[in-house]
């Protein structure tokens, strides 16, 4: 079985419903059958996020490395969290803010919300892998919510944020989108996985992705949704692809000379940041098999970039295919088949390389849809229509890598339904 067909599996589990009262303004008139509800963003955790420390030495010391957000596969019938992903670097200093937006569909408003209260907040640095319910979980390895004093728990190292059903399995089409706010200046690892909500043909609510000011990793997947994400350069070195490189490392790189000829070699094999092993930046979209996405990803004009966008689903030139479009992201060098006009649906190379010198590398852009297809959509419960079982589709798989195309729009702008 494969991964799609396994997550694919997972929307036809569970077929009850239980009771409820309230559910927000985007639910539909109750006309006593089955319809989509979906309350407001509300805030499931707000603590302190204490990602580095300085050692005796003052060096920087990452605390915390990796952030995981969604599961598009879940885990003994639960856990999936089948909607968007939105996650926005522009939090307060050493905090982390989660918000849930829960939806499902229901006979009544009352039936709904007490579907809503059974889709928790589940936060804990073990068991990512095969997470279990929060009951036979470990509090020491708890990250999401308060102790018996009120005060919040701290973030941990590796922690999940996934969506919980508190019942027997989770409902086929319940679960949550998900809002995560961390500090400008954490650089470390996000890694995001989300699912499409297609249990209702008339209703095939996409799991998009928003990712807004990174300067450190990111690794997205995701099905037939749109994902956008916008990364931004270390105001004081925007050449700069190592997030996590100490000062000092990084002007040996802007200043080096070649040892040999003593002419400027900036960013050549031999600086600190890459003689040292630091990690560049990294963004990485893909969508799951035979998944059709929109991925766009904008970068800024300086960033010494690498790049390969790719859609690796069915292409015909002068027919239907799905380009990968480089835009003015700087001076751009392709590799020997980063620019075949016979095949306008891949394209890779480099941006901004510093130097002859310069190895191969740079902050890495890798971005794959696996499938060019039409995809239907319907993002928010007031625009469902029972009676239209075939929504209007679009070519999706198009993949883009720009500079400034996302520039002045939130994720609340970006994403629709929202």
């Amino acid at each position: 079985m494969t991964r799609l067909q396994l997550a694919s599996s997972l929307f036809v589990l569970g077929s009850a419903l239980v009771g409820c009262d309230g559910c927000g303004d985007d639910a539909p008139p109750d006309g006593g059958t089955q319809a989509p509800y979906r309350d407001g963003w509300k805030t499931e955790h707000e603590g302190d996020f204490i990602a580095t420390e300085l050692n005796a030495e003052d060096e920087v010391i990452p605390l915390i490395t990796d952030v995981l957000i969604g599961n598009s596969l879940g885990s003994q019938d639960n856990f999936v969290n089948r909607g968007d992903v939105i996650v926005e670097f522009n939090g307060e200093a050493d905090k982390i803010k989660i918000e849930l937006r829960r939806f499902t569909f229901a006979g009544s408003e009352e039936e709904a919300d007490g579907i809503f209260d059974r889709l928790e907040l589940w936060a804990y640095s073990a068991s990512t892998g095969t997470p279990k319910k929060p009951a036979d979980m470990d509090e020491a390895d708890r990250c999401g919510g308060e102790d018996e004093d009120g005060d919040a728990y701290p973030w941990q190292d590796g922690c999940a944020i996934y969506v919980y059903y508190d019942g027997q399995s989770q409902l086929a089409r319940a679960g949550a989108d998900i809002r995560v706010t961390l500090p400008s200046n954490y650089l470390e690892a996000v890694t995001i996985s989300t699912a499409d909500n297609v249990q209702e043909d008339s209703y095939p609510n996409r799991g998009n992705v928003c990712v807004d000011g990174v300067r450190g990793t990111v690794d997205i997947e995701l099905q037939n949704g749109l994902a956008f994400v916008s990364v931004v350069s270390d105001p004081a070195h925007p050449e700069n692809p190592y997030p996590t490189c100490p000062e000092a490392l990084i002007a040996d790189c802007e200043n080096f000379e070649d040892p040999m000829t003593m002419m400027p070699a900036p960013w050549a094999s031999a600086c600190g940041c890459i003689n040292q092993g630091f990690d560049p930046g990294k963004v990485e979209v893909v969508s799951l098999e035979p998944s059709s996405a929109n991925i766009t990803v904008d970068v800024p004009s300086s960033l010494w970039t690498s790049f390969r966008a790719e859609n690796a689903g069915e292409n015909i030139l002068n027919e239907k295919n799905c380009p990968a479009t480089i835009g003015e992201i700087g001076s751009v060098v392709y590799d020997d088949a980063g620019d075949d006009p016979l095949k306008p649906w891949l394209r890779s190379g480099i941006a901004n390389k510093p130097s002859e010198e310069a190895p191969s590398g740079g902050f890495r852009v890798n971005l794959k849809s696996n499938g060019c297809e039409s995809v239907a959509e319907v993002e928010e419960p007031k625009d469902w229509n029972a009676d239209i079982v075939d929504p209007d589709a679009d070519l999706r798989g198009n993949i883009e890598i720009c500079l400034g195309c996302l520039a002045d729009q939130d994720c609340e702008d970006l994403l629709p339904g929202n």
